[in-house]
């Protein structure tokens, strides 16, 4: 397998992604929020009103736990940056538990928006989680 030279912002935001899904997996959702979400950020998931603010996306989370979720997997396929701005597009899979033993995976696109912070650390503005029909 050839070896890909990323640049510095490509790493750090295939870094954040896979945080991401160790979060998910590891059902921490205070950490997924601190490390991922910018204070400002908005959350578009499907079949859900749009969330706004670290505070909110948390509250999200804790409810998606709550209602099944088991995993939410994130495959970016596409990274784009300019200046402090900077985009990730790709598909994910989020599976739930519907009923005991029961489990429901269903999928999409994704696109997430990134700004850099004043601490020099990327974080997303804007997340959308589109289903496929």
């Amino acid at each position: 397998m050839p070896f890909l030279a990323l640049d510095g912002t490509t790493r750090d935001l295939q870094l954040l992604e896979e945080e991401f899904v160790r979060c998910i997996r590891r059902r921490d959702p205070e950490r997924l929020v601190e490390t991922f979400y910018a204070p400002d950020a908005e959350l578009q998931a499907p079949g859900a009103p749009a969330v706004t603010g670290r505070q909110a996306i948390l509250a999200w989370l804790h409810r998606e736990f709550d209602n099944g979720l088991m995993e939410l997997r994130r495959e970016t396929n596409h990274f784009e940056a300019e200046h402090s701005l900077a985009c990730a597009s790709g598909r994910f899979s989020l599976t739930r538990e519907t009923q005991p033993g029961i489990l429901c995976t269903t999928g999409g696109s994704f696109t997430s928006v990134f700004r850099r912070q004043p601490d020099g650390h990327w974080r997303v503005i804007i997340d959308c989680l589109t289903p496929d029909r």
